[in-house]
């Protein structure tokens, strides 16, 4: 994410050939928000954030070495991301039922069993 142009980005990820997006905080509130900005260049500072799939913030880095900023961020998501294995506590995580009702593993800690079972897609519509 940056504050440049979502043109800018168009030709920045057509040209490296990115498999990823990138977003435009053209308005600096994102950039507001986590990395604060450089008054004198109007632009974000240089921070990383890895935040996990259940958006957490797992690491942040604000001292960005740019030529190893790739590797570093590999390294540190092998760092920071939760282990998942038996006899280990469950990672926790937020996820919404068909109701559209928010629950959190942790809501259930001693309360209740879990079961956690993942299947590929129902290829259906919903």
């Amino acid at each position: 994410m940056s504050v440049d142009s979502v043109d800018s980005h168009k030709r920045f990820r057509a040209a490296l050939q990115c498999g990823f997006s990138l977003l435009a905080d053209t308005e600096f509130a994102v950039s507001k928000q986590y990395s604060g900005i450089i008054e004198s260049f109007n632009a974000s500072k240089r921070t990383t954030f890895i935040i996990d799939k259940a958006g957490y913030i797992r690491a942040i880095d604000r001292e960005v070495k740019v030529k190893t900023h790739g590797e570093d961020v590999v390294a540190r998501i092998k760092e920071v991301l939760p282990k998942i294995a038996v006899g280990q506590p469950a990672p926790d995580f937020i996820a919404t039922d068909g109701t559209g009702e928010t629950h959190q593993l942790s809501q259930f800690n001693g309360k209740k069993n879990v079961v956690l079972a993942f299947y590929p897609r129902d290829f259906g519509r919903g």
